[in-house]
């Protein structure tokens, strides 16, 4: 699996592709700028199979209705996610002048296994809420990678002041969930730089 990282204008929020050996791929949080993605989408000339969800705050979904109209792509969140895709309320849209509402085609749950056809893109959804109620990192086993959208960057957490959040479950949450996987699990954030689960465990200040 080869991962290329687009940062987007909404924040310099971070989107993710997963792209297989067979062209397949997916794509993580398109937060805004879908004409961009579009771009990249075209210049690796990849079939997206789905447009995987984090959580649905207005940077990380921005640009989701483009991009399914354009390629049809599946759109997977997880089942606390509905009223974030859908009320401004809670995506937080309408704080920065915009109103956006949409639907998944998918809702998933916590440990579900997410494979798409026969590609090497197979996920696993971690639910951990407390930044958001519907907020999952995805993890890829084979290559221990690990899309953690904002529950937790490199020596930070997200925020916890939102509709919605929680800050104890957010801590249980890594804690109980990140933390427990592999020291050399890559973590590759909603926004920032990535970083691992061995040095967050260790040094991470809002968890130790």
């Amino acid at each position: 699996m080869r991962i290329r990282t687009i940062t987007v204008k909404m924040l310099w929020e971070r989107c993710y592709l997963l792209i297989d050996k067979n062209k397949d791929a997916v794509i993580i949080d398109p937060g805004g700028d879908a004409e961009k993605i579009l771009k990249v989408l075209d210049e690796e000339q990849v079939k997206l199979k789905a447009i995987l969800i984090t959580h649905g705050h207005f940077d990380h979904i921005g640009a989701v209705e483009d991009i399914k109209a354009k390629t049809g792509a599946e759109v997977i969140a997880h089942e606390e996610g509905e009223k974030y895709l859908r009320e401004q309320a809670y995506n937080l849209s309408t704080d920065f002048g915009m109103d956006i509402s949409i639907e998944a085609d998918r809702y998933v749950t916590d440990k579900e296994q997410l494979r798409f056809n026969e590609s090497e893109l197979e996920l696993e959804v971690i639910h951990v809420p407390g930044h958001t109620a519907d907020s999952v990192a995805y993890y890829h086993r084979e290559t221990d990678s690990l899309f953690s959208g904002d529950i937790i960057f490199k020596l930070g957490i997200g925020r916890t002041d939102f509709p919605g959040s929680d800050s104890s479950k957010l801590a249980q949450g890594i804690k109980n969930r990140i933390f427990s996987l592999p020291d050399q699990t890559t973590i590759h954030p909603g926004h920032g730089f990535k970083t691992m689960v061995e040095f967050e465990r260790e040094r991470n200040p809002y968890i130790t």
